[in-house]
């Protein structure tokens, strides 16, 4: 795979990875009043995993300091 541009712009450095959204379960518990509370962790759908992309279709890459670029993704 290659990705222009590969680097950010901000700060130079090589894309980490794509931006990815999917679908996650925050876990609760209940107690018998019916309140609930977070139990501190997600179960992740990784079946609904799909990379971030624009109108345009460019993805979106993101790099270790956490910026984040639109580039093309070519084969």
């Amino acid at each position: 795979m290659f990705y222009t541009p590969a680097r950010c712009s901000e700060c130079g450095r090589l894309a980490y990875g794509t931006l990815e959204r999917m679908d996650g379960i925050a876990v609760l518990a209940f107690d018998d009043d019916g309140s609930a509370e977070y139990q501190g962790w997600t179960d992740v759908d990784w079946e609904t995993q799909k990379t971030v992309r624009n109108k345009q279709g460019l993805v979106t890459l993101v790099c270790p300091s956490g910026h984040q670029w639109q580039a093309e993704e070519k084969p």
